[in-house]
């Protein structure tokens, strides 16, 4: 019979009036156990185990008979790796008289003492008699209020069997982690690609290469693909995506990554493999470089498709509304009005550009016509003939081609700013005399324009 606290029941025990916890959905709770580490009861059952509590006292004697069988079969039962998760807690016990108990009896799975919570847990679950164990389920109903007499271990496992728990092995339980590769998009010179990680996959590595560059890697380090993922790679964690910029154009590309479990176990190694784009050679391109506005005058332009397939104008400008355009004669629209209009391979439009407000300030220095293409867009450059005083000196601009560096010449340069073919500013100087030395030496190959007192002039970088 089981140790009571009080005459009262201890005469109810003697009648044979079963003592048991009387809750039937079980209460949270969080603890720290005798060794130091936190126990949160609904954590556990939303991991899916279910769990067995045994309540007890350190000077219970029918306590002190039961616990050995509780811990017999708390190992044919997987030791808290499987399908049920154990614990002890006890009312009234010191942190001192637990360890002692947890040496005393061989005890592995997690006690919560008295003095560390445990009487405060006896008292919400309402628990009468010692010892009392109760077995939780995962959707954290109490489906065994009180499993007694305890006979043997056999005792408990056949219970918690009767739950649909099975016996497993002490063993570290295996995983299977696993990441896919997701290719989003490709470009000419860049790739989008997405890691999924399955449950058992805690982190992974992943790396951009060659095949035949990870060969060589495997030759020369004397690893395999997954071990030099594994220390080359980068570190990723749950669902990511990422852009490889910088690659080369029309060339083969492999995405590596490998998965680790919980142990940091490597898993088997994933390979996505994709080819950037070809880089097209010409954009669209127009028949001048600068042009002059005249308020309220059209200004015609000759927009060419110098690539290899046809492309869709999708709209003009990107900051500004004081432009009006007309495609070909067609209708007038307004910058940043979406668009749908090809030009095929090879042929051409006539661009219309006018100036509907009088100002520099207001009059957007580039103009782009944007298109599908990823490399199909390309930049005219805006001067106003009303705001430009004849009087001002030339300006010169040396060496052209450049290459480390290009240098501007005149009277009153004041702002300097330098644009890319897709106009992009580059670089803004402020020039306080007559000459400018322009470092050049980080620009890509290609052509540029630099503005100086409203004069834009174009020059070549080739390294």
């Amino acid at each position: 019979m089981k140790k009571a606290f009080t005459l009262i029941l201890a005469l109810a025990l003697g009648l044979g009036l079963k003592a048991q916890c009387p809750l039937t959905t079980a209460v949270d709770f969080t603890a720290t156990d005798v060794h130091g580490t936190e126990v949160h009861l609904f954590d556990i059952l939303d991991g899916g185990q279910a769990v067995l509590i045994d309540f007890f006292f350190t000077t219970c004697g029918p306590c002190q008979q039961a616990t050995p069988k509780i811990v017999e079969s708390y190992y044919a039962m997987g030791c808290n790796m499987h399908d049920v998760f154990y614990m002890e807690i006890a009312t009234g016990d010191s942190e001192a008289a637990c360890l002692n108990w947890v040496n005393t009896y061989g005890v592995e799975y997690p006690t919560i003492s008295g003095e560390a919570g445990g009487t405060a847990i006896c008292n919400q679950y309402q628990i009468p008699a010692y010892p009392t164990l109760i077995l939780i389920a995962p959707d954290r109903s109490i489906v065994i209020n009180d499993l007694w007499p305890i006979n043997n271990a056999q005792t408990v496992i056949a219970a918690l069997e009767q739950h649909g728990l099975e016996q497993h092995d002490c063993n570290t339980p295996s995983y299977d982690p696993q990441v896919t590769i997701n290719i989003d998009d490709v470009t000419d010179s860049s790739v989008t690609a997405t890691f999924t990680p399955n449950e058992d996959c805690v982190s992974y590595r992943y790396m951009l290469t060659t095949e035949s560059a990870m060969e060589g890697w495997v030759q020369m380090m004397g690893l395999s693909v997954p071990e030099i993922v594994n220390t080359l790679g980068i570190l990723g964690e749950g669902v990511f995506t990422n852009t490889f910029p910088n690659l080369e154009p029309n060339m083969e590309f492999a995405i590596y990554a490998v998965p680790s479990d919980i142990n940091g176990e490597l898993g088997e190694v994933v390979l996505a493999t994709f080819t950037t784009l070809p880089m097209l050679d010409e954009t669209l391109t127009f028949s001048m470089d600068t042009v002059n506005l005249n308020w309220g005058e059209l200004t015609w332009i000759t927009v060419y498709n110098n690539t290899e397939v046809d492309a869709i104008v999708t709209n003009t400008c990107d900051e500004m509304w004081w432009l009006n355009f007309t495609l070909d004669g067609h209708e007038m629209f307004d910058c940043n009005f979406p668009l749908e209009f090809t030009i095929p391979q090879g042929e051409s439009v006539e661009l219309g550009i006018e100036c509907s407000i009088v100002g520099k300030s207001i009059v957007p220095d580039v103009v782009t016509l944007w298109s599908n293409l990823p490399r199909a867009q390309f930049v005219v450059m805006v001067d106003d003939t009303w705001s430009v005083n004849e009087n001002e000196a030339s300006i010169t601009l040396f060496p052209n081609p450049a290459n480390d560096f290009v240098t501007l010449k005149g009277e009153s340069l004041g702002t300097v700013r330098v644009y890319n073919m897709l106009g992009q500013k580059m670089d803004e100087f402020e020039a306080n005399g007559t000459e400018l030395r322009i470092n050049t030496a980080g620009y890509e190959n290609g052509v540029y324009f630099v503005k100086a007192n409203e004069k834009t002039m174009k020059f070549v970088v080739k390294h």
